[in-house]
């Protein structure tokens, strides 16, 4: 009995023994591994904030330099309500107002509306239509004492104030940006510049849905944008963007997502290590029971050892990859911030300067020269015929030149000098500290070398000119938009006068400029307020007099010039593109009026319309000529297009008129003889018809050289079994020789001048009867 007592001691206090050695190891490593996962837990929720603090702050500063931006435009009406004042005697043109407040007033750009306040009473309002209410509406006596406020401290000061946001007068909430304006050092009334809040907002990126972070916006103790509960959050990222007037306050956490990500290495992390800490408790378990099988188990449980310290080694790296990651995105977090200031400032395209650097950097050059009693110059570039290389080879193609020439423009101006592209194909060079006129006439002659030599685009060299404009200060303005708009009169100076070449400001030699200047921009609302109209001209038979086709002219009733020929405004639509939308216009004006006529029961004729060349090289011309005609339902067969000689006469438009002559359509060579094209190059083209320059029919009876060329005209065309037809005839001298000789058709002020619509309908009942 004693002895079985006295042996089963030792085995109990062996037992207890080893528990208490295990319970001691697993407190000891549960700790331990508590501890670890803490650790890795803060570290890693550190990151996450200090990626969503980086975040907050970029968008922050995307925010200001998106207000900031728009405080400008206030900053440019002052400018021009100054200049109107100036101009007009103190009052301002409410039809100038209008064309310059809607080229700001786009929804995309955030601006509500532009208005004026003379002695602090609404007096001009841009756009009109759902602003009627502000109206009349006097700031200094306004039902909100903010308002009124607000009146008599931006009276008092030369900087933008900034209101807001509030609900407004005329509806809807925003931002209110206001100035006040001084004409003879007196008190004249303010400028305002209504902010929509939800464009600034996306703009700034607030809205993008690709965030790391739950954002909100605070301004004047208002939420607007965002869950205010942010706010109240405990662990919330805090920011403060500075305005002019006051400041707005953002607040930030990061994404749930991101969180639960933390929890998810944590708890993997937690589980590896409790494994290995199983196993090692398992191995000193067996140690501690098993000491007969310890020597011959030594090197089987080392190798088990090792393989749980490679686990655990493993882990440690992998924490050590998901720091490096978090590290790696913060930095690209880095770099899109510092994209975004870039991209700010700079063009997509060119990589030079954009316009919202453009302004900023002459708006201070003029100030030093200002502050230094010294000159400067601006220089406005543009490429001669651009708009073509864009229709002929495509936006893609004038991308890579407008590249290239950013690239001279860079390399050559190395000095002071700062190049921009403000859009389009126009360029500036702000060239600081100029000490005589010379300096500039010695850039822009430079400047216009560069173009002297071909761009090489795609393995083939392409020729491209250019016309500077140059105005300087203080001589030719003393502030920002009238250096512009005179560099810009200049440069369209330099285009009349030939291209490729530079000209200063002149005041008395502009006239022609700013008419053709006026001509462009009202040519860009005449299609929309539907100023334009159709005339038609008909064509006669000559061998039985009867009427066999019209002839679509294009005039343009201008509610202030009267009506303007087409010689003054066609070139001017030629030279901005707008030919190409006025072409389609009359082409579907004129195809819908011959259908039209026949639905009416009248002989059914042929339309003849004019294509030019930029018309006539558009991707989508064929597109769009299939369009009109499916849209119109006019038959093929009654449609007859007009081109000019040179381009009829060019390889590249073969493809072109067949498919035309494919669809049915009648092809005409216009003002026939005038191009000297070859007539061996005649007999390949596509076409049905020629059309003998009027320049020619008015030599019959006055020039036997101009008759000789017309019986030769004749003759080729009776050869190549092409009908012809002579425009311009006004005198029964000029009918009978074309009736003698053999000429198919006529058209010209002997028989009919073009007229509208509802007139020449009359003639087609004449003709029927």
């Amino acid at each position: 009995m004693n002895l079985w007592s006295q042996d089963l001691k030792p085995r109990q206090t062996t037992s207890l023994s080893t528990w208490g050695i295990l319970l001691l190891v697993f407190l000891f490593l549960g700790g331990l591994i508590t501890g670890f996962a803490y650790l890795c837990k803060d570290r890693l929720a550190e990151e996450v904030y200090r990626d969503a603090s980086a975040e907050l702050t970029a968008n922050a500063s995307s925010l200001k330099l998106s207000i900031e931006r728009r405080l400008l435009m206030s900053e440019g009406l002052k400018a021009f309500t100054y200049t109107e004042l100036i101009h007009n005697d103190g009052s301002v043109d409410p039809v100038r107002f209008d064309s310059f407040a809607s080229h700001f007033t786009l929804p995309q750009q955030g601006i509500r509306n532009l208005s004026i306040y003379p002695n602090g009473i609404a007096r001009f309002i841009y756009p009109l239509q759902g602003n009627e209410k502000v109206l009349g509406l006097d700031l200094f006596a306004h039902s909100d004492p903010k308002v009124r406020l607000n009146a008599e401290r931006t009276k008092e000061l030369t900087r933008v104030t900034l209101l807001g946001p509030f609900e407004l007068t005329q509806g809807g909430s925003g931002l209110l940006t206001r100035q006040s304006v001084f004409f003879h050092d007196r008190f004249w009334g303010f400028v305002s510049v209504v902010l929509d809040v939800p464009p600034i907002l996306e703009e700034a990126g607030l809205k993008a849905e690709d965030k790391g972070i739950e954002l909100a916006v605070r301004a004047d103790g208002q939420v607007i944008f965002g869950n205010p509960k942010l706010f109240d959050d405990a662990s919330r990222l805090r920011e403060t963007v500075s305005l002019t007037e006051g400041a707005w306050e953002m607040a930030a956490v990061p994404k749930s997502e991101r969180l639960e990500s933390i929890s998810s290495k944590v708890r993997l992390i937690v589980l590896f290590s409790t494994l290995s800490m199983l196993l090692l408790m398992f191995l000193l378990y067996v140690l501690l029971t098993q000491k007969t099988k310890l020597q011959k188990k030594v090197n089987e449980r080392t190798v088990e050892l090792v393989e749980a310290n490679q686990h655990i080694e493993a882990t440690y790296e992998e924490l050590l990859a998901v720091e490096e990651e978090l590290r790696e995105q913060y930095q690209v977090l880095e770099g899109k911030e510092q994209s975004l200031r870039h991209m700010a400032y700079h063009d997509l395209v060119t990589g030079l300067h954009n316009r919202t650097f453009f302004n900023e950097r002459l708006e201070d050059q003029i100030s030093a020269a200002k502050r230094s009693h010294r000159s400067m110059a601006l220089l406005f570039l543009d490429l001669d015929q651009f708009k073509l290389v864009n229709d002929t080879l495509g936006h893609a193609f004038g991308d890579l030149l407008l590249n290239e020439v950013g690239k001279r423009l860079s390399e050559e101006l190395t000095g002071e000098e700062t190049v921009s592209r403000i859009g389009g194909d126009e360029f500036t060079i702000v060239m600081p500290n100029v000490c005589n006129p010379d300096e500039a006439r010695q850039v822009a002659e430079r400047v216009v070398g560069l173009f002297q030599q071909p761009f090489l685009l795609h393995d083939s060299e392409y020729f491209i000119t250019s016309s500077i404009g140059i105005a300087l200060y203080p001589e030719h303005g003393e502030d920002a938009a009238t250096l512009t708009k005179n560099a810009d009169k200049a440069m369209y100076r330099a285009k009349d006068e030939g291209k490729n070449n530079y000209k200063f400001y002149d005041s008395n030699r502009n006239s022609d400029v700013e008419e053709k200047m006026e001509i462009k921009n009202s040519l860009r609302r005449a299609l929309e307020r539907d100023e334009f109209d159709v005339h038609y001209q008909p064509q006669i038979q000559v061998e039985t007099g009867q009427l066999i086709g019209m002839e679509a002219l294009i005039r343009w009733h201008h509610p202030k010039r009267g009506t303007i020929s087409p010689a003054t405004f066609i070139p001017v639509a030629e030279e901005t593109g707008m030919i190409v939308p006025m072409g389609e216009w009359i082409l579907r004006k004129a195809c819908a009026q011959n259908k039209a006529w026949q639905d009416a029961g009248l002989p059914p004729i042929r339309m003849a319309v004019n294509l030019s060349a930029r018309q006539f090289g558009h991707n989508n011309l064929l597109e769009s000529i299939r369009r009109i005609l499916e849209e119109t339902g006019l038959d093929p067969q009654y449609l007859e297009l007009e081109i000019t000689e040179n381009l009829a006469m060019k390889d590249e438009s073969l493809p072109t008129l067949t498919e035309l002559r494919s669809m049915g359509i009648t092809i005409s060579i216009d003002d026939f003889g005038t191009q000297h094209s070859s007539l061996g190059y005649l007999k390949r083209l596509p076409v049905n018809r020629i059309k003998i320059d009027r320049s020619f029919i008015w030599g019959i009876g006055k020039d036997t050289r101009d008759e000789a060329i017309i019986l030769a005209m004749l003759l080729v065309a009776q050869r190549l079994e092409l009908s012809i037809l002579a425009e311009g005839v006004e005198t029964e001298e000029q009918f009978a020789f074309l009736q003698k000789h053999g000429c198919d058709d006529i058209q010209g002020f002997l028989f009919y001048r073009p007229q509208p619509a509802d007139l020449i309908q009359k003639v087609l009942l004449d003709h029927l009867k």
